[in-house]
């Protein structure tokens, strides 16, 4: 039987390039390493991509090894730190899988923000 790592164990090197008025600059961060479950949480989380989206770049950082993401005013790069962490669509998709139903099932952290969203009735 194989054993799939979970995302917490998947380590990532980052690197990001800075858009200047519509063209990359020659500037790149250095390197920087976290891990699949940090950039899951990212992606879903603070940046606000959809599911479909977040498993869309995981897959390819999983499959291939590599991607990068285009924002407005910098690009992401994103490796596997270990080639050895490659693996098919369908061991990709469970480490996916399973690391979202491990942010849905654990509590909100005491830091993390309360909304409040008022809903006003028209006059």
């Amino acid at each position: 039987m194989k054993v799939i790592k979970p995302a917490t164990e998947i380590m990532l090197v980052e690197t990001r390039t800075l858009l200047e008025l519509g063209a990359f600059s020659t500037d790149k961060s250095k390197p920087t390493y976290c891990t699949l479950a940090d950039k899951i949480e990212e992606l879903v989380l603070k940046v606000g991509y959809s599911n479909a989206q977040a498993l869309t770049v995981i897959i390819q950082i999983l499959t291939v090894g590599k991607v990068r993401i285009d924002f407005r005013d910098y690009n992401q790069r994103l490796q596997l730190r270990f080639p050895k962490d490659i693996m098919n669509s369908s061991d990709a998709m469970e480490v996916f899988d399973t690391h979202l139903a491990h942010l849905r099932t654990t509590e909100l952290s005491a830091d993390s923000f309360t909304q409040r969203i008022m809903i006003q009735p028209p006059r």
